[in-house]
């Protein structure tokens, strides 16, 4: 009777452990159930503050972007187009000398990177030969934008026919033609020697600003 008693009594004791542990494992699942899903609901929230803050940032980066395209202006006597300014001189003087006033300005000889461009200082320079940032002296044959350094890829639509060919057909005497210039009006670049003395044409960035007295935006300058 006493044996049976203490069966009963162990087997209830295991009974009550296994029950025990079960619960414990119940409870630890529900426990990690709720974990993951707070986990969950916290990426989720950061997630979505990221995305929040990167359409805050992209959306002011607009709006400086237009207030910047916007306030783009050129001082007066200067004519913007797109993001730069230029300037075309009444005086004349050599290549070299040309830049150097230019850079007094703050500025360089004109480099052209595109039709449009080309087209807009065609017209700018209308009836007037004018120099541009383009040579060769540093190496005969090999035209670059005297800005930056870089080597011109001639686009032949821009050059006159048969340019640039270094004073073909000149004398033994000829130092040759290093510098270019816009030619008038036979419309087109043409290399010339560099102690020729003609117009200048400027380029600088256009600035942010309000208060300037004169702003020219992307028009076609009228002729000088």
């Amino acid at each position: 009777m006493a044996v049976a008693t203490c069966f009963r009594l162990l087997a209830t004791i295991l009974l009550l452990a296994m029950a025990g542990r079960c619960y414990s494992q119940q409870m630890d699942h529900i426990q990690l159930s709720r974990i993951a899903d707070s986990l969950d609901n916290l990426t989720q929230g950061v997630q979505a503050q990221a995305i929040a803050s990167k359409e805050v940032a992209s959306g002011i980066m607009k709006i400086f972007t237009l207030m910047a395209t916007d306030h783009l202006v050129c001082e007066r006597g200067w004519f913007k187009l797109r993001s730069s300014c230029y300037f075309i001189s009444e005086d004349t003087s050599t290549w070299e000398e040309s830049r150097q006033k230019c850079i007094a300005l703050n500025s360089d000889l004109v480099k052209i990177t595109h039709d449009n461009e080309y087209n807009f200082l065609r017209d700018l320079a209308k009836g007037h030969h004018t120099y541009i940032g383009l040579s060769d002296l540093q190496e005969e044959g090999t035209y670059r934008w005297v800005a930056d350094g870089t080597v011109h890829q001639i686009v032949e639509s821009w050059w006159r026919e048969g340019e640039p060919n270094n004073c073909n057909g000149c004398g033994p005497n000829s130092s040759g033609e290093d510098c270019v210039h816009y030619h008038s009006p036979n419309d087109g670049l043409n290399d010339i020697a560099c102690d020729t003395k003609f117009r200048y044409i400027c380029e600088k960035p256009a600035q942010l600003g309000w208060n300037f007295a004169s702003v020219l935006d992307e028009e076609t300058p009228t002729e000088k």
